[in-house]
């Protein structure tokens, strides 16, 4: 068999056999659905909910009207006196009533004249069913207010009734017409279920035929388009092996073997630069050898050193007092440069181990200002403009270092200015980047190392490891951004760290 009818076969089948299998469950599924669906359960307590909200709405009419007719023959003189409204508040608590309220006729309108609730429960005395007497009195004796109150009417005289409710959610009724007109409708769906599965069934089966021709028709033309660029591929491939790096393929074909053939394109224009690369990353391995190695035997004897400077200081006392002060200054001066020892070895260290970053959600904006808290020159100012956030997927603890790195290159670049030098720190986006800047008023850059400011052990500083900027450099690739030093327009210099912004934020 041809690899084209092998290639034609397979990928038939990748597209067939999913599409029959999910037709498959699909149409087991919608069969199980619409029977769960379509239930007899489902009717049942359709028609269980209409009936038992009917049969306990019509015992609490009936309880409403029977207490209604009972206070309403013993109501008595108005106003009630304490021991009857006591009386009223019992029996409400008893029958499940929520109000019973006593109106009296005047100027043809029902006036509300008291108003009992059940003890322990708080009801609005503006709660006036007033407008719904007459009504209920010339039918069922029922008043339902839009107000949420379902109430019934006894008449104490002809000039006074007795009401006693409930309270409801003001769409108590209609909620439950709502229940009826869903069982109705449950019940029409019903009868026409049979007839949508069907049509459903016929749909998915003319859907699986029409993928199956349509993975056909793909399929052969995927073959077909396949098997002349991949010959060719193979060709320019075996002449690459053997060390012809000028090879190049026509880019044609699927959209996929156009991108191949251009990666395959890119790839043997990339390999001159690879190789004069290699020699870079060699270089670069060398120095982080060579720092390791340095940072070692500098720690080495760096703690007994700093244990002994330490043991001396604690001794200064038992030294003739002419003679305590300059030795006190010079054990302070060995302490001091024992520390700065001590941070070149880490730096060293941090340069030859690197560790992996581990991205996550971090605003840049707030890193920039937990940096700035850090330092506390004293001379210097540093005027932050870090408002706006500035979403980027990030180590916190290399971008922290990263950031730091800048500012004390900045701080350290103008320690000869006049008091009041000030350091700008700002942070944006732009074309999906987000970025913090650090400027200063120093000297600016050396046209001699401006080409090399990255490269390791480069400084300008007398005191400079030259391994700040290296650090800074690494940290930015890890993180797929980048990092420039520039020269300020009227003095000094600018720092940049650029970062991909998180792709929600774009």
């Amino acid at each position: 068999m041809t690899f084209r009818a092998r290639l034609l076969l397979a990928l038939l089948c990748l597209a067939l056999v999913p599409t029959l299998i999910l037709t498959l469950f699909a149409l087991n599924e919608l069969r199980q659905t619409t029977a769960r669906w379509y239930s007899p359960g489902v009717d049942r307590a359709l028609g269980s909910s209409v009936e038992v909200s009917r049969v306990a709405l019509t015992r609490v009419e009936a309880t409403m009207l029977e207490r209604a007719d009972d206070w309403a023959i013993g109501m008595g003189a108005m106003p009630l006196d304490a021991a009857r409204r006591a009386g009223l508040r019992d029996g409400l608590r008893e029958a499940g009533l929520d109000l019973v309220q006593v109106y009296h006729r005047e100027s043809g309108r029902w006036v509300l004249r008291d108003h009992v609730a059940p003890a322990g429960v708080l009801t609005a005395e503006s709660l006036d069913v007033g407008a719904g007497i007459d009504s209920a009195l010339s039918s069922d004796r029922l008043v339902r207010s839009p107000q949420g109150v379902l109430a019934a009417v006894a008449r104490a005289d002809s000039a006074t009734v007795v009401v006693t409710g409930v309270r409801l959610t003001p769409d108590f009724f209609e909620q439950l017409r709502q229940i009826v007109q869903a069982r109705a409708l449950y019940g029409g769906a019903r009868s026409l279920s049979s007839l949508y599965q069907t049509e459903l069934l016929m749909l998915l089966a003319l859907l699986a035929i029409a993928i199956a021709v349509g993975a056909f028709m793909v399929a052969r033309v995927l073959s077909q388009q396949l098997t002349h660029p991949l010959r060719q591929m193979s060709a320019a491939f075996e002449r690459v092996a053997g060390g012809d790096l000028e090879t190049r393929v026509h880019e044609s074909g699927a959209a996929e073997l156009r991108s191949l053939a251009a990666s395959f394109n890119a790839m043997t224009a990339s390999l001159a630069q690879a190789r004069a690369s290699l020699a870079v990353a060699e270089r670069e391995a060398a120095w982080r050898e060579v720092a390791q190695r340095l940072a070692h035997e500098i720690k080495n004897p760096l703690t007994p050193m700093h244990l002994s400077l330490h043991r001396l200081k604690k001794r200064v006392d038992i030294v003739p007092q002419e003679q305590r002060q300059v030795v006190r200054e010079s054990l302070e001066a060995l302490l001091q440069e024992v520390e700065h020892l001590t941070k070149l070895a880490e730096r060293f260290s941090q340069f030859a181990r690197l560790p992996e970053a581990t991205l996550e959600p971090q605003e840049l904006s707030a890193l920039a200002r937990a940096a700035v808290a850090l330092h506390e020159p004293e001379r210097v100012s540093v005027q932050l403009t870090c408002d706006a956030p500035v979403h980027v997927r990030g180590d916190r603890l290399l971008l922290s270092r990263a950031i730091h790195n800048l500012l004390l290159n900045a701080l350290e670049a103008i320690e000869a200015s006049p008091d009041g030098a000030t350091i700008e720190v700002l942070t944006g986006t732009g074309a999906g980047e987000g970025w913090v800047e650090i400027r200063d008023r120093g000297p600016g850059l050396k046209p001699d190392v401006r080409d090399k400011l990255f490269e390791p052990y480069v400084s300008t500083k007398n005191r400079g490891s030259g391994l700040g900027l290296s650090l800074v450099r690494d940290i930015a690739t890890q993180h797929g951004g980048r990092v420039t030093l520039e020269d300020r327009e009227g003095g000094g210099a600018v720092a940049r760290l650029t970062l991909p912004l998180i792709e929600d934020t774009l």
